[in-house]
């Protein structure tokens, strides 16, 4: 560019942005670029899919072409957020449009202008490390903060000093997850340092519809997820119930006609104190039987409990043929599965002597004989469960991921009874436990449960009965909610 153009596009972003980066802002990252030149410090709180990270690519692009030996420091909660779509995206604009190509070397940490790479650059250091944005000093500098509600104190103490120089910068752009911290203070308490912007993904053309309907109709306009990922809002002071009440009561109430082709067992497993083991028997992984519950009992009784349940769903149901036994293995829970792997092959054969002998036939004396060969064996499967595992989505479809496998498998019973594909118990205590539940949508934007200590402390005792439910529903090799 002539330095005519350089003092122009100096003052004037959106045209450098449609002129050289050869993009079409819409209005609201306008709005942003307009207020990144005009003053010190802009706040960005918004919905989900609005273009943050491509203005704040616009940004850099433009403030390292129109200002002399600039430094850019870039940051973001974690290292997917910072490099694989924040600095991809400034890739991205730097090959689309040739005259950046020719004078910006982009790297996998740094853009730098040709010919200066220790003096006139944007570099990107995540902010898992509180010394992250330490020792930038210039004439010019522009702190970029993505996803800010996700970024801990202690790595903005160093940018309130840099940010009294004169000509320095800071635009901090996120979802607005926390109800506390910098970015929050920023739109609340020291709002008047701040140039604070709202953008509500309805008013985005760049937020599909159906992405908006899908949230409203999963958690609704009145949820925490609604505010935070579509109204660009900061969340409730109170967190909202992960199973709205009415969805289990209608689900009670519900008289689901099954073949019986499977029955999932969630075995959740205490031993002492207040929490109660759980057995929770399900049908075709949509018709609910009444659980059991055993108070104060030993791992090796609690195996015993679940050899009974299946010797009695396989005498009741002699057609039925697959059984998954699910048990919760990161405590106490493991006994029980290795008390259950190990008996698996003798109770398949006991099952299937006694459906033999209910013929007539004794199975030691008529093992070859034809109506003995064709009596079936049933298909148990131990499964070793984790609710500590890793989280993701229910549905590949899904717009929101949960944070770990307990929110994964609360999360298909909460499908299942949102559409009305699974009859409960007809139980108040598994309804009550369900309901009662709270979540949060975290920095990461993701879905959070509320940790059992934490409903204790409310009151609310162990969701036991609900946890059976959700191991009953879960599929560690692959999300099958209905068969």
């Amino acid at each position: 560019m002539t330095e005519e153009a350089i003092l122009y596009y100096a003052d004037n972003p959106v045209d450098f942005v449609e002129d050289i980066v050869q993009a079409c802002p819409d209005d609201n990252q306008k709005a942003i670029l307009r207020s990144v030149v005009a003053e010190p410090m802009t706040s960005v709180r918004s919905g989900h899919g609005i273009g943050k990270s491509a203005v704040e690519s616009w940004a850099i692009l433009w403030f390292l072409c129109t200002r002399p030996f600039p430094k850019i420091p870039c940051t973001a909660p974690t290292q997917h957020q910072l490099f694989d779509i924040l600095w991809a995206e400034a890739s991205k604009w730097i090959r689309n449009a040739p005259a950046l190509g020719k004078d910006l070397i982009w790297t996998r940490e740094k853009i730098y202008m040709r010919g200066h790479p220790e003096e006139w650059f944007a570099v990107a250091r995540t902010a898992t490390n509180p010394d992250a944005l330490q020792g930038f000093h210039a004439e010019h500098v522009l702190f970029i903060i993505d996803e800010a509600s996700g970024v801990k104190d202690i790595v903005f103490e160093p940018i309130l000093g840099a940010l009294s120089t004169d000509g320095a910068k800071l635009l901090m752009c996120g979802n607005p997850t926390r109800l506390y911290g910098f970015f929050y203070d920023s739109h609340h308490k020291n709002r008047a340092s701040y140039n604070a912007l709202h953008v509500d993904g309805r008013a985005s053309a760049r937020v599909d519809q159906k992405f908006i309907d899908k949230i409203i109709r999963m958690f609704g306009v009145d949820s925490d997820v609604f505010r935070i990922r579509i109204a660009g809002e900061f969340p409730k002071a109170e967190p909202d119930s992960f199973i709205a009440l009415e969805w289990c009561v209608a689900a009670a109430k519900l008289r689901i006609q099954t073949e019986n082709t499977r029955i999932d067992i969630g075995i959740d497993v205490a031993r002492y104190g207040d929490d109660s083991s759980v057995l929770y028997p399900l049908f075709d992984k949509c018709r609910s039987e009444e659980p059991e519950i055993y108070h104060h009992n030993r791992t090796t009784e609690i195996s015993g409990y679940a050899v009974q349940m299946i010797q009695r769903y396989a005498m009741r149901y002699p057609d039925t043929r697959v059984y998954r036994i699910k048990v919760d293995c990161d405590g106490l829970g493991v006994g029980v599965y290795d008390n259950l792997y190990d008996m698996q092959e003798q109770i398949v054969e006991n099952i299937w002597r006694e459906r033999c002998m209910r013929m007539g036939l004794d199975p030691d004396k008529h093992a070859d004989h034809l109506d003995c060969l064709e009596v079936p064996k049933i298909d148990l499967e131990i499964v070793e469960c984790h609710f500590g595992g890793a989280g993701g989505k229910v549905r590949a479809d899904d717009p929101i991921e949960y944070s770990n496998s307990t929110g994964l498998m609360w999360g298909a019973v909460r499908q299942a009874l949102q559409d009305g594909h699974l009859q409960l118990a007809d139980n108040d205590g598994l309804i009550g436990q369900l309901s009662s539940r709270k979540y949060i949508v975290n920095k990461d934007g993701r879905i959070e449960l509320e940790r059992k200590e934490a409903m204790k402390k409310r009151g609310i005792s162990s969701p036991d009965m609900a946890d059976a439910l959700a191991l009953a529903m879960y599929d560690p090799q692959g999300w099958e909610l209905y068969i």
